[in-house]
């Protein structure tokens, strides 16, 4: 009788995993691809976003991007409502990954997409850009709130999604590439260095098949 009664209390412990959140890694990328997509599509009306993406916004949230980088999630709201009065623009997400962090209370999301900026009808210049967000979990796992939010791209993307001064760019490019080579060879003619093979085999140290200064 005993042993029945100490089988029966045992098989009444209750089992828990306390290292598992409620949201698995495929709700958690699913739930980041959609944010992204909100944020970043300039046809999402603000009431959507205040529905949708600033519940997930920690108070002490920080923005950063090649050229700027704010704190607040005040701050953060009102620059993501701005962009809705700017130009065009909505993401193509290409790759998404979610990460936890021991002890699986925190973790990370990278977005990799790119960004169409709509200037003009029917004109569509990409950017490609990677977003990372940093996030906390909360409410025992059924939820997050995002902490850092990071864009990253280049700025040569930019200018040459820019109608008319790409190519200004791209001529720009181009032509600085020579204008250095051209100063390297006038430093050197200066100098009276020869250039291109001669100065290799003139170089100090350099020497022929039979050992000897060539």
């Amino acid at each position: 009788m005993e042993s029945h009664d100490m089988a029966t209390k045992v098989n009444c412990l209750p089992f828990t995993i306390p290292s598992m959140p409620r949201l698995g890694l495929d709700d958690l990328e699913d739930r980041f691809r959609r944010l992204s997509l909100l944020m970043y599509d300039t046809s999402v009306p603000g009431a959507t976003l205040e529905k949708e993406v600033y519940p997930y916004l920690a108070p002490g949230i920080e923005f950063v991007s090649p050229w700027r980088r704010v704190r607040g999630v005040e701050t953060y709201q009102v620059d993501l409502a701005g962009a809705r009065g700017g130009p065009r623009f909505d993401l193509d997400v290409s790759q998404l990954s979610v990460r936890l962090c021991a002890p699986r209370d925190a973790g990370r999301a990278v977005v990799d997409g790119t960004l169409y900026l709509r200037l003009f009808p029917r004109c569509a210049y990409p950017m490609r850009v990677i977003l990372t967000y940093e996030f906390d979990l909360i409410d025992g796992g059924e939820s997050f709130r995002i902490t850092r939010h990071e864009e990253i791209w280049r700025v040569a993307d930019v200018l040459r999604s820019v109608p008319f001064l790409g190519r200004s760019y791209d001529v720009f490019r181009s032509c600085s590439g020579y204008l250095f080579t051209g100063a390297v060879l006038l430093s050197r003619a200066l100098a009276g260095r020869p250039a291109g093979p001669e100065a290799a085999r003139d170089a100090p140290g350099a020497r022929n098949a039979q050992g000897r200064p060539a």
